[in-house]
């Protein structure tokens, strides 16, 4: 499977895609980021493990965050299949559907034990 990149010629494919999905809708500012991201903007059902892979790879991201629904327990199950933890709860996140509520979920990229980008020390 081959993901492909999202250009200025399948935005609106996304756009169109994206509200058949999810019941919140991304406004114009949304689909111009997702343009300038590049390698972190991809098209296919690898994109979660497309992502993660950049971001352990590029070794300067701690964290990755993303807001899921409270009801929307499958992807909730989903993400924690990829090591996201629910780290809080946002009331009233959502502005337009019920509940309002969003988790929003972490996964580290560091473990516990490493020492922050940087900030290698020479063993003695």
């Amino acid at each position: 499977l081959k993901l492909g990149d999202v250009t200025p010629h399948n935005i609106k494919q996304l756009k169109r895609l994206n509200q058949v999905i999810f019941p919140v809708s991304y406004n114009d500012k949304f689909y111009k980021d997702v343009l300038e991201v590049g390698e972190l903007a991809k098209l296919g059902t690898k994109m979660l493990n497309h992502v993660l892979n950049i971001c352990e790879k590029d070794g300067t991201f701690d964290n990755i965050y993303l807001h899921v629904q409270i009801s929307n327990e499958s992807a909730i199950h989903f993400y924690q299949k990829f090591g996201f933890e629910i780290i809080e709860t946002k009331k009233n996140y959502y502005k337009r559907i019920e509940p309002a509520d969003a988790h929003v979920l972490q996964k580290s990229l560091r473990s516990p034990c490493a020492p922050p980008t940087g900030e290698l020390q020479k063993a003695e």
